[in-house]
């Protein structure tokens, strides 16, 4: 099978990759080094360092992320059904474990980050187990004996044989990505996962965690001495909250000194509660950084979790339906069928707004990642 070796996707629509000579470090030899600067729709930016030695044919790439460190880890779990999921594109940070639970076989983490296809990656797993195995064929039997099981086993999720079998990526600095072979469309085959990472994984990637330290302290004296209250407004996307929704609204609102994920810096976190007409009570945190200007948005329901799920249907006839209230839950998959368009769930979050609103943060959100361009080898 072909294997796609990178992603492209410019990020200024007219960059070009920068191509340098530099030394193999296998035969000594003068190689090139291809340096591309790639945006990864609905991922990130990312840096590939390719190099390619035309004298022995030693090839190596490497990625590095030109953002910030995500806000949570990241756990990505693929269910392999069918020989195309082979094909798959995935980036593998340089503190991301593989796992595959079938073989009871895990890759830790090797302080290189890397891009290549699912079946790559297992060629370069047999590639690697196989190296010292006519060594442990007389030094350790047993283990010998273990490896080549798994050797076989891996041989025959490669070929699209032995199927189905899982893949999980375990990523603390949530840097990872497995590709969605369904475009704007939910996955089935593909379950993602974030989580909050402890103080421990902050600190074996290199980052301090005394900002992590001080918002545990921080949130600690809210709960024993609540802040300053007021009314003062919350922006949130577009809409002003403080406003009164069918005079509805508990003016009230809490301010929170917050650290910013991008600088680190304090900002701070606005709440509120807005009642929704014959529906329920919600939650509205909105978060402002002075000095960097980071912004971020997030709606809740309150109260309990409703007994059953819940189904909605809208047909726009016309123009005055845009303005129809929405709140979509953080839960809640988004289905738009006249364009074969699935959000699923968890994409924007929670939202409360109209619907031309719901539907200016879907363009927002698919804006400048539309050029995305495979090179095969």
């Amino acid at each position: 099978m072909n294997n796609p070796e990178v992603i492209y996707a410019n990020l200024t629509g007219d960059s070009e990759p920068f191509v340098t000579d530099s030394l193999c470090v296998n035969c000594e030899q003068q190689g090139k080094t291809t340096i591309l600067l790639t945006k990864i729709p609905m991922f990130s930016n990312i840096i590939i360092v390719s190099f390619d030695c035309e004298h022995c044919g030693y090839k190596n790439n490497e990625v590095q992320f030109g953002g910030e460190i995500k806000e949570k880890g990241i756990k990505l779990h693929l269910k392999v059904n069918e020989p195309k999921d082979l094909q798959r594109q995935i980036i593998r940070s340089e503190f991301c474990k593989a796992l595959i639970p079938e073989l009871e076989f895990e890759m830790p983490s090797n302080k290189k980050s890397s891009i290549n296809t699912l079946e790559g990656f297992l060629q370069n797993i047999i590639d690697d187990l196989s190296h010292d195995q006519p060594i442990r064929k007389f030094t350790q039997v047993e283990v010998h004996n273990r490896i080549e099981y798994i050797l076989g086993k891996l041989k025959e999720f490669k070929d699209g044989q032995g199927l189905p079998f899982h893949w999980i990526l375990e990523d603390p600095s949530g840097n990872s990505f497995i590709q969605n072979l369904n475009e704007l469309q939910e996955d089935p085959s593909l379950k993602i996962q974030h989580y909050i990472r402890t103080i421990e994984e902050l600190e074996a990637m290199g980052y301090s965690a005394e900002n992590q330290k001080q918002e545990v302290q921080q949130q600690q004296q809210v709960i024993a001495d609540p802040i300053h209250q007021g009314t003062e407004q919350i922006q949130a996307g577009g809409q002003n909250f403080c406003q009164s929704i069918d005079d509805s609204i508990k003016n009230e609102s809490i301010n929170i000194p917050t650290p910013c994920n991008v600088c680190k810096e304090m900002g701070e976190n606005k709440m509120c509660t807005v009642t929704i007409p014959h529906f329920k009570e919600i939650l509205i945190m909105s978060f402002n950084c002075g000095f960097c200007g980071y912004k971020d948005t997030e709606v809740k329901a309150t109260g309990e979790i409703s007994k059953q799920g819940k189904i909605i249907e809208l047909k726009f006839e016309n123009e005055n339906d845009l303005c129809r209230d929405v709140f979509k839950s953080d839960t809640a998959k988004l289905i738009i069928p006249d364009i074969e368009l699935e959000l699923g769930t968890g994409t924007l979050g929670g939202v409360y707004s109209n619907v031309e609103g719901l539907l200016e943060q879907i363009l927002t959100r698919f804006k400048g990642q539309q050029s995305i361009c495979w090179r095969q080898r």
